[in-house]
């Protein structure tokens, strides 16, 4: 088995907290359970230790187990902190991230040499090889999912490392044995064979372009399913559907030449995939997604997309990313609604978005000057008039990538400062064509601190706008960056991009264009989507 060997380092500085159950037990009763940073900082650095001693396979079983639900809760928290985040992630947000996957590592360490005195016929585990090689793929599921929601690729050693658990449980007849466990609160029985089938089903549907919604939702469904899924032998293999090339001897998920060398094996997914299909038809026929178990979080429509994008997903590994970016082309990006739209206006868009000064028969003003004699104006500067466009230097991995169609981009370190989320907005420059549109719809983070992400350019032209906002409250009127989108062919109609919220607490709003005319055609009606600071909103004809 592979995995990160513990430091060594503790091995002279640091005497071992517990060596045995009952020890784990009292140690794990004077921590600090309440603080989780100092918890998890404690609890890593024990474990750490404990994998150094020269202890009994059996007894190293019990002692991991003592301390599982305890990491799994730590574990938890700080995968919160970091779930969802824009990336680069904080200095804190990163440290918890890092702090996560490397205590699940550590684990998986113990529970690793535990594995191999089953492979070596120790007579103490033989009976609860099953056990031992479930709780390896438990670990190291739990740091894909910390990896996932921090939005960072797993670090090397995962995947060749989940290969050989595979490889181990099959040579000791247990890798599809079911295994209670309901502690990641998917289902409460799982095998080997499932939690690796699962993994590679999470890394073929694209987690770094779900919302965090979609990507819980996904994993849900994915996980009542996976044990239909099967990983076969070439003269095993009997699938209806296109199978999914392994190479259990490299270190990554799907191989890019297929699996002629190395250890093949296929992934199929058949038995997943007519799952899937058989619900989107009930979805279409008017079943609600409730009685499908589908849950509740999304409507009807929402569910059917979602389905529709893992089944075409599940049956195409994703492109790989090109791991050197020096030799790609260099291109300039500008990032974000209010910097983009100083860029496809101009200089003259900085005066059309200040705020114009409240009327002076306004109800607000007649009652200050009633009381005051005067009325009261505040003067605050317009955040989006006084923003500084800097484009940033990114780099240009491959055209025609996703199901839409678009492209992949890379900001190599120390070539931006700004933070991106998931649905943001990306002007590329074209040189001698302006700019490109385009929506963020996958974003991670590499091993080298490189960020990528996959962007899809909007069809038809863009303009720039300015939206006029009346808050119905306060009777305030202030002015905001707005972008159209005109139809396209496969749209047959405009939309309107704005910035999020400013919609919630509008009593009115008016379009202007640069020269400060009122765009007497342009109203909005629904919000198509939202996410990455924005909002779309479907801008309808004038019936």
């Amino acid at each position: 088995m592979t995995g990160i060997a513990p430091s060594s380092a503790f091995q002279a500085t640091s005497p071992a907290a517990f060596h045995d159950a009952e020890s784990a037990s009292l140690w794990l009763a004077e921590q600090p359970q309440a603080n989780m940073p100092a918890m998890l900082s404690s609890l890593r650095a024990e474990i750490e230790v404990f994998n150094l001693l020269d202890v009994s396979p059996r007894r190293r079983l019990k002692t991991l187990e003592v301390l599982r639900k305890a990491a799994f809760t730590v574990g938890l928290d700080c995968r919160r902190r970091c779930e969802g985040k824009p990336l680069p992630l904080a200095t804190a947000e990163r440290s918890a991230l890092d702090a996560a996957r490397h205590l699940w590592r550590s684990y998986a360490v113990g529970y690793e040499i535990c594995l191999q005195a089953c492979l070596d016929g120790d007579a103490s585990l033989s009976k609860h090889a099953a056990r031992v090689a479930h709780r390896v793929s438990f670990c190291l599921r739990a740091e894909q999912l910390t990896c996932y929601a921090g939005g960072v690729l797993p670090e090397p050693g995962f995947w060749k490392s989940f290969h050989a658990l595979f490889l181990a449980a099959e040579s000791l007849g247990c890798a599809s044995v079911m295994e209670e466990d309901g502690l990641l609160g998917e289902t409460r029985a799982s095998s080997v064979s499932g939690q690796y089938a699962m993994a590679l089903m999470l890394h073929l549907a694209r987690p770094f372009s779900l919302s965090c919604g979609q990507l819980a939702t996904a994993a849900r469904w994915l996980a009542r399913w996976r044990e239909l899924a099967r990983i076969e032998p070439s003269e095993d293999l009997d699938a209806r559907y296109w199978p999914i090339p392994l190479d259990l001897a490299t270190d990554g998920p799907i191989p890019e030449n297929g699996n002629e060398d190395g250890i093949p094996r296929w992934l199929s997914l058949d038995g997943v995939l007519r799952k899937i299909r058989r619900r989107i038809d009930a979805l279409s026929a008017g079943e609600l997604p409730e009685n499908l178990k589908l849950g509740g979080g999304f409507p009807a429509k929402d569910c059917a997309a979602l389905l529709e994008t893992l089944a075409d997903r599940l049956q195409r590994p994703p492109p790989a990313v090109p791991a050197d970016t020096a030799a790609l082309p260099e291109i300039s990006v500008g990032i974000g609604l209010a910097a983009i739209h100083r860029l496809l206006g101009g200089e003259k868009m900085k005066e059309a978005l200040r705020s114009p000064p409240p009327l002076a028969d306004d109800h607000l003003s007649a009652e200050q000057l009633a009381v005051f004699g005067r009325v009261v104006r505040e003067t605050r500067p317009d955040a989006e008039a006084e923003v500084k466009v800097e484009l940033e230097r990114w780099r240009q991995a491959q055209w025609e990538r996703g199901e839409r169609g678009g492209l992949t981009l890379a900001r190599p370190p120390g070539n931006g400062t700004s933070r991106l989320a998931l649905r943001g907005l990306l002007a590329i420059d074209r040189k001698e064509g302006g700019y490109l549109l385009a929506i963020i719809d996958g974003l991670w983070q590499g091993g080298d601190e490189t960020l990528f992400c996959t962007a899809v350019p909007f069809a038809g032209d863009v303009t720039p706008r300015v939206a006029e906002i009346r808050n119905w409250t306060t009777g305030e009127v202030t002015r905001h960056p707005a972008i159209q989108i005109a139809r396209s062919e496969d749209r047959a109609y405009d939309c309107l991009l704005l910035p999020a919220g400013v919609l919630v607490r509008a009593s009115g709003v008016r379009f202007f264009d640069g020269e400060g005319e009122l765009l007497f055609g342009l109203r909005v009606s629904d919000c198509l989507e939202r996410g990455g600071g924005v909002e779309l909103w479907r801008a309808p004809d004038n019936d």
